[in-house]
């Protein structure tokens, strides 16, 4: 523990908090300006000896709210001492420390030597910076100890209305994601039941398929539900909960259908249901016109913010798969899924195996 400031126990207090509440190796609170200058208290890792004066000025006036996944992915932190010296730091997250006039005076931050793909969710954000809002009430109230009991309870008061709002807004978006879950499934059984009454194949065949990929969206939902107020998912979490209801309704086909070990991405929760939607339409695909056990398989792509959705089977492809796999229109489930994925054509490899697979732009998740 470094510690230079008048303010040393409050601010110990809230950086071991920061510590229990995140789980992160390493917390900092570093302030910046009159009355002691520099002032800084770090618990976890020897921070100390890798920073001088000028580095922790810059971190305390330049980094604001931000959550860095991965330093090594960001410019203005791949290059700082924080990241190259000793310490090796890949996960950053900071709250600003203000005054009363608005002025950031500093950071509250946590810190880890490993990235951290899944960031923070909103909630954490929140939570971290209330942290941050406590040491800032904390210090103004040494520098002003005349207002200091009105300082405090008006802090408290914000602190426990924040915490309030988080909660509702959690339980209101638990509840529109178990909605929109249960309306979507309820259409995707109608479009099931609706096959079934005497249509002709084609029509029943157009249904059937239009049930699935509303039952894609449906089990995506159903993830958000589980994890309320969440802004982004693990791509393989989203594929793995869809893989469940897809066996139950091919699991008279004797055909085994499996997700690869691969990559993984972390995608908004606005671009999860995409994502859910052309795995569905690619896996549906082959097991209408493939031949035996279907592997889904996730790939890194050579472009930052896309991700590559492979299908394999083991029959040895068409003619007609290619002609397919070329159209432009939304008459048939490629043309849609193109759409859907961005507008890249989807890729064939007749074999067997055969693969068919689309790149998914996926824009960065905030």
């Amino acid at each position: 523990m470094t510690r230079a400031t008048p303010y040393g126990r409050a601010a110990e207090r809230i950086v071991d908090l920061a510590l229990a509440v995140f789980g992160t190796p390493a917390a900092l609170a570093c302030f910046v300006g009159p009355p002691a200058g520099l002032s800084l208290v770090q618990q976890g890792l020897d921070l100390a000896i890798t920073m001088n004066r000028t580095d922790w000025q810059m971190l305390a006036r330049r980094s604001g709210a931000c959550v860095v996944e991965d330093a090594w992915q960001e410019s203005w932190l791949a290059q700082h001492p924080l990241a190259t010296g000793p310490a090796g730091i890949r996960f950053y997250a900071a709250a600003p420390l203000r005054n009363r006039e608005g002025r950031q005076q500093g950071v509250l931050a946590i810190l880890s030597p490993e990235p951290r793909p899944q960031g923070l969710a909103p909630q954490e954000r929140a939570r971290l910076q209330n942290l941050a809002d406590m040491l800032m009430a904390e210090r103004e109230a040494e520098l002003r100890p005349d207002e200091a009991p009105l300082r405090l309870v008006e802090a408290e008061r914000a602190l426990r209305q924040r915490d309030a709002q988080l909660r509702n807004q959690a339980h209101i978006i638990q509840e529109m994601d178990h909605r929109i879950r249960n309306g979507l499934q309820m259409i995707s059984d109608m479009l099931c039941l609706q096959s079934l009454a005497g249509q002709e194949e084609g029509l029943a065949a157009r249904l059937n398929a239009a049930a699935g990929r509303v039952q894609a969206v449906a089990e995506v939902h159903a993830l958000l539900q589980s994890q309320p107020g969440a802004g982004r998912l693990s791509a393989r979490a989203s594929l793995e909960g869809l893989l469940c209801p897809f066996r139950r309704l091919w699991q008279g086909s004797g055909r085994h259908v499996r997700l690869r070990e691969g990559a993984d991405m972390m995608v908004s929760a606005l671009d999860a249901p995409r994502l859910g939607l052309v795995a569905w339409e690619l896996l549906a695909n082959a097991m209408r016109h493939g031949q035996g056990n279907v592997t889904l398989d996730l790939r890194a792509d050579r472009m930052p913010h896309r991700l590559r959705i492979a299908v394999q089977d083991e029959g040895s492809g068409s003619e007609r798969l290619l002609r397919a796999t070329a159209s432009t229109g939304c008459e048939s489930g490629f043309g849609l899924i193109r759409l859907i994925a961005g507008g890249e054509a989807a890729q064939v490899r007749c074999g067997p195996p055969t693969e068919v697979s689309i790149v998914l732009d996926l824009p960065p998740a905030g």
